[in-house]
């Protein structure tokens, strides 16, 4: 699936797991995918292992729990491309089990500055440049734990339920500028992420999914090269759940 509108794409928090499948799969359509990340080694690394040298785009650092981090890494961006063609945010951090009378100000504070004022700080900056040439693809990562309670997750649960409602609500507000925001809430995939859960815990939620296994980052990649390309034309302010039927 060879895509002829989006030239020009940055995938931040694409150091690794989701992230890094939806970075290789773009550029692997021959996007130039430039990636962002809080450890710029493991973006350089994600870069690296782009299979079209022509296609591969640059690393830089980033944390978008930041406005003034963001805002750098854009201005960056714009010295290299002319126009951005997509965005992707895969960037999140999911801590640890709390439960709410043990949670701290600053675990809560946390949570909603990565997850979901990161994904305000890069809509924002996306927008205005898009806004420039009038078309433009969003991609926002939330997750199945937006659509179901997540007790012992409720700052996690909350934060990624405002990133579906981000994205909805943008859809609408920037479809005039010809401007495409969808989100993508995936179930539980093999990433590094849920290796600091608790034990047994993917063998819980194994059980629990109807296709019995955890997703692939692959098949999130795949998602993402199918909503960057002119047959997700008609698509915009939908949530799409990969999740094996966790959530149906």
């Amino acid at each position: 699936m060879k895509t002829e509108n989006v030239k020009t794409a940055l995938v931040i928090g694409g150091g690794s797991g989701m992230g890094r499948s939806a970075a290789l799969a773009l550029a692997n359509l021959g996007i130039q995918a430039f990636v962002a990340d809080l450890d710029l080694e493991a973006a350089r690394e994600t870069v690296s292992n782009a299979l079209d040298p022509e296609n591969r785009g640059e690393a830089f650092h980033v944390d978008v729990s930041q406005s003034g981090s963001v805002a750098t890494l854009f201005q960056a961006l714009r010295e290299r491309v002319n126009q951005l063609d997509l965005l992707v945010n895969t960037a999140a951090m999911l801590g640890q089990t709390v439960f709410i009378e043990d949670m701290t100000d600053d675990e809560w504070r946390r949570m909603i500055a990565v997850n979901l004022d990161g994904m305000f700080y890069t809509c924002r900056e996306a927008v205005r440049w898009m806004k420039e040439y009038r078309t433009g693809r969003i991609i926002l990562f939330s997750s199945v734990a937006s659509l179901t309670p997540t007790p012992g997750a409720l700052h996690y649960s909350t934060s990624k339920g405002g990133v579906n409602m981000l994205g909805r609500t943008l859809a609408k507000e920037v479809a005039r500028h010809n401007i495409r925001v969808n989100v993508v809430a995936p179930g539980y995939i093999e990433t590094p992420m849920l290796d600091g859960l608790p034990e047994g815990f993917s063998d819980f939620i194994v059980k629990k999914t109807p296709l019995q296994r955890l997703g692939k980052p692959d098949e999130i990649g795949a998602l993402v090269a199918f909503l960057a390309s002119p047959e997700a034309d008609f698509f915009t302010g939908q949530v799409l759940s990969p999740n094996g039927g966790f959530v149906i």
